[in-house]
């Protein structure tokens, strides 16, 4: 939740982060318990990170948006289903950069050894988010990435 509320404008510090969280708890968004549990030195990673400087020149942001798309069972299921199953989720953040492409980031909080361990967990995730935000925007998706907080980086899902 917190990097959602995050100002693509702004160079933040930890102070400013942690400002953030207060304001997010008086305004009863998170709770202080969620707010202490926090990893604010990740979150202040995240904006030194290559996806936070495009945002930061990025043409359109959009951030948790719902998406519906209906795929063929057997893309999901490994026996043969002939119904298509409709897949709801949200999408954390896409945005277009500079050069026109359209970027797709989900965040992700696991603790992980290795970044082949996250990209295969979440890789079919991913490609079912990027085929609902190609399906909504009529447009290829360029860039398909997880923002790892535990790992502090980005590690984009080669289709």
């Amino acid at each position: 939740m917190c990097m959602q509320k995050l100002d693509e404008s702004k160079d933040y510090d930890l102070e400013e982060i942690e400002q953030l969280l207060q304001n997010l708890v008086a305004k009863e968004i998170i709770t202080k318990i969620e707010a202490d549990n926090i990893n604010t030195k990740a979150i202040l990673k995240f904006t030194k990170s290559g996806i936070y400087q495009e945002m930061k020149r990025a043409k359109e942001i959009q951030k948790e948006k719902p998406f519906y798309i209906n795929i063929p069972g057997k893309d999901i299921y490994s026996e043969e289903v002939e119904e298509d199953i409709l897949v709801q989720g949200i999408i954390d953040l896409y945005y277009i950069n500079q050069n026109n492409e359209l970027i797709l980031v989900d965040y992700k909080t696991d603790f992980v050894e290795k970044e082949e361990d996250i990209i295969n967990k979440y890789k079919k995730q991913l490609e079912l988010y990027k085929q609902a935000l190609e399906k909504a925007l009529q447009r290829k998706v360029n860039h398909t990435y997880i923002y790892s907080t535990f790992l502090g980086k980005e590690l984009e899902i080669k289709s």
